[in-house]
């Protein structure tokens, strides 16, 4: 079957010679130009029976890509691919490619234009002439001023000569790699020193999550207030209603934009109609030479691709940004940085610090979890301490920021309720008050109301999970709090809007550790596989207690490197922790699809790291978020005595009989209340409370700590039953007994009243069309937790 390629790219025409030359390369292709954006339904339609694209600034949304099945090969005719879910793409084995470099010439000269236009003020003075005026006002030479350039890809470096000929000193951003840093003619800065001392900023980064609003309030205040702010990048770098305000305000002197967030301008920009404020259309590397290079290469780009050769090939790997610089610089892997299995746990700060020199592109750590039961989830209370977590969150913020990297915490205030994530949220704002902190915060909510639930139930897109049956309303309803265990999607999208915090609910443990590595294009089989290894820090190591973990990952695997120099990871206790929390040692599933570990390898890379290849990951046809609910069983108190006796203890098991017994008669006796209108458990500590009747040792015990647990309907019943045992507790003989025995009540007074208890009752999944349908995200400004 003869392979076929859509090409959207205007200046592309039937017959020209990128046509003639991808029909000898034995493709069809259908020519659809570009003439206005179109909506998804257009773009899926256009998309229907071809296995290549060859595009211009098409929006290739997760959704419009999931819809084109035979589509393999997408190449974007430019340099930015903002426009294009590189991340699912990747999912989806989609190879994604622009083409580096491309307009570089034509972008440069045309920054060099602007530079001109706005320091001599040409376009006022034109616009001047034609209203009937005659300008004669005062402009600025080039030579002797300084030109920022914020971003240091190919087209700032050939702004570099272009500048220097105009007699400009030049500075850069720093980060820049060091084979990048050759040219003498260039100084690099950080961001803050280039914002002050620049009289022209020149915007020649790209467009990524961290980029978007890069340039607002804070950085124009830094400016100059003669400065003239460039842009031909991303109109979104720039944050508009804070240029136009800045303008005005006479605290920077204005802009030459090429580009805008919303192209063309709508009627109510903000950038209409300000004074110093220039915009034009997108025009920085729209010449005949740029674009007969841009269609020739992009062909060229194409065919390789589809033969498995492709060169400019984005989705394998993505553009690392650093603090400071924010550059279009490709990196090959993600690192990321795994402290501990829990908040709160506690760590050696020098291990975050190592982690940080070896180059941690993220920070993700689990919150909370459901080891520790329902009653966490049922009362919407965190189990550890403010104090441990604020401690921890010192920790890693601190580094963090200072290394320009995210931190991402999952299922906050344990069990990943609303309350939890406000909880964690407010320490975020403390320790960031105290150190001084600026970061933008998101917040993604994951509880669920039962109401919305019940329509999903009625639709039937609810579907239960072994051992529990089909849902039932009326189970919803009973519970006190239901979250859905979010996978890494929902992070993404914080990521996405800027956030440098992530605070999440209910989360998978591994979605927290796959998300920013997903979001960069790497390969989903070694991104979830080492983001089970990382899910509890050290515990993949030779010394848990010793440390973090660092995970390195590339298009072919992964490593896992201990963060304490004393501890080691092997080939064994890497490969051993898929065992750790799965049904299946080989499987994992996650909402989007299922982690396959058989062909995996783990090789020793040396005595300390391992490397792991072969993982891979299948998608599933269905998007699922899997359920969790608690609602009230009653409620509880307890009492403990402790036996010693070595007649009792020679027959616990007839004595612990006898005393269920007791208990259940004297209760009927002294207050009336049947067998089924309260419950009691009696557990042996010493003796078999942990495994019952699994218990393999025989004969009788030393000491034996006997603990009751009533749960009644209200906390006065319960106490009353555990009163009413008490003095069995407390003295109960054995058939035959001819003294009264005395035991030891661990506390007084003997009953513990404990509130309410809980119990889980959901173990569900939900049929959901987007992966943010049922999760709600915040986003605030910096230090607005």
């Amino acid at each position: 079957m003869t392979r076929r390629v859509l090409i959207t790219t205007d200046y592309l025409r039937p017959g020209d010679e990128v046509d003639q030359y991808l029909r000898r390369s034995g493709l069809e292709t259908v020519h659809l130009p570009m003439t206005g954006r179109r909506d998804p339904e257009q773009l899926v339609a256009a998309l229907a029976g071809v296995d290549a694209a060859l595009v211009a600034h098409e929006v290739l949304t997760a959704d419009v890509l999931a819809r084109a099945p035979r589509l393999r090969v997408v190449v974007r005719t430019g340099v930015g691919y903002d426009s294009i879910d590189v991340a699912a793409a990747a999912r989806l084995g989609i190879s994604v490619s622009n083409l580096p470099g491309v307009n570089a010439n034509a972008v440069a000269e045309y920054t060099i234009g602007l530079l001109l236009a706005g320091a001599r003020r040409l376009v006022q003075s034109a616009e001047g002439v034609a209203r009937g005026d005659w300008p004669r006002e005062d402009g600025h030479e080039l030579r002797g001023s300084t030109l920022g350039l914020i971003g240091y890809g190919a087209s700032a470096r050939a702004v570099v000569p272009l500048a220097r000929a105009f007699g400009m000193t030049v500075v850069c951003t720093t980060n820049v790699p060091a084979r990048l840093r050759s040219d003498p003619a260039v100084r690099f800065v950080d961001l803050p020193e280039l914002l002050a001392t620049a009289d022209y900023v020149s915007v020649h980064t790209s467009l990524t999550e961290r980029t978007r609003g890069l340039l607002g309030e804070s950085a124009f205040k830094q400016m100059k207030p003669t400065a003239l702010l460039v842009n031909t990048a991303r109109g979104a770098i720039v944050d508009e209603e804070a240029l136009a305000a800045a303008v005005r305000a006479g605290e920077i002197a204005g802009a030459a934009l090429d580009v805008a967030s919303e192209e063309p301008l709508p009627p109510g920009s903000p950038l209409r109609g300000v004074d110093g404020i220039v915009v034009y259309s997108h025009l920085a590397g729209q010449t005949a030479e740029a674009r007969a290079a841009a269609g020739r290469r992009g062909a060229e780009e194409l065919v390789a691709a589809l033969a498995g050769r492709a060169q400019f090939v984005v989705n394998s790997h993505d553009h690392q940004e650093t603090k400071g610089n924010m550059d279009n610089e490709p990196v090959k892997s993600v690192r990321v940085l795994s402290p501990s299995g829990m908040l709160g746990a506690g760590w050696d700060h020098a291990t975050i610090e190592r982690g940080i020199a070896l180059g941690a592109d993220v920070i993700s750590i689990d919150g909370g979890s459901t080891d520790s039961g329902p009653y966490y989830l049922g009362s919407a209370t965190p189990k550890t301490t403010a104090k441990a977590v604020a401690r921890d969150l010192r920790s890693l913020l601190t580094a963090a920021a200072g290394a320009g990297i995210p931190v991402i915490v999952g299922s906050c205030g344990t069990s990943g309720t609303d309350s939890g994530v406000d909880w964690v949220a407010g320490i975020v704002a403390e320790v960031m008050a105290s150190e001084g902190l600026d970061l933008k915060v998101a917040k993604i909510y994951s509880e669920q109301d039962a109401a919305g639930l019940k329509e999903h139930l009625d639709a039937g897109r609810v579907h239960p999970l072994p051992p529990l049956g089909p849902l039932r309303a009326e189970t919803l309803e009973s519970c006190t709090h239901i979250v859905g265990v979010m996978g890494h999607e929902p992070i993404v999208e914080a990521l996405r809007a800027g956030a440098q915090v992530v605070l999440a609910g209910r989360a998978t443990d591994t979605a927290l550790a796959a998300a920013y590595p997903l979001m960069k294009g790497m390969p989903a089989g070694p991104t979830w596989h080492a983001a089970k290894i990382v899910e509890c820090g050290g515990q993949c190591t030779s010394n848990p207690r010793a440390g973090g973990v660092l995970a390195t990952i590339d298009a072919g695997g992964f490593t896992i490197e201990p963060l304490d120099p004393t501890a080691a990871c092997t080939p064994i206790l890497v490969a051993a922790h898929m065992l750790y929390e799965t049904v299946n040692p080989f499987e994992m599933r996650e909402p989007d699809g299922v982690l396959d570990v058989r062909d995996a390898r783990y090789i020793a890379v040396d005595d300390r790291i391992v490397r792991v290849e072969g993982s891979n990951f299948h998608v599933a046809d269905q998007y699922t978020v899997k359920l969790e609910g608690a609602r009230i069983t009653g409620y509880e108190t307890m009492s403990f005595s402790a036996i010693r006796d070595p007649l009792v203890l020679g027959d616990i098991d007839a004595w612990a009989d006898l005393m269920r017994a007791t208990i259940s008669q004297r209760v009927r006796h002294t207050l009336g209340l049947a067998d089924d209108e309260y419950a009691f458990d009696l557990r042996l500590y010493g003796h078999n409370a942990v495994l019952g009747d699994l218990e393999p040792e025989s004969g009788p015990p030393r000491e034996v700590g006997v603990m009751l647990l009533v749960n009644a309907p209200d906390q006065a019943t319960a106490t009353a039953v555990a009163k009413v045992a008490n003095p069995l507790m407390l003295h109960l003989p054995t058939p035959g007994m001819d003294y009264l025995p005395s035991f030891a009540f661990a506390s007084s007074p003997a009953e513990v009243e404990r509130g309410a208890a809980y119990e889980f009752v959901l173990n569900h999944v939900v049929d959901c069309d987007s992966p943010m349908s049922l999760f709600r995200m915040q986003i605030g400004e910096k230090t607005d937790a």
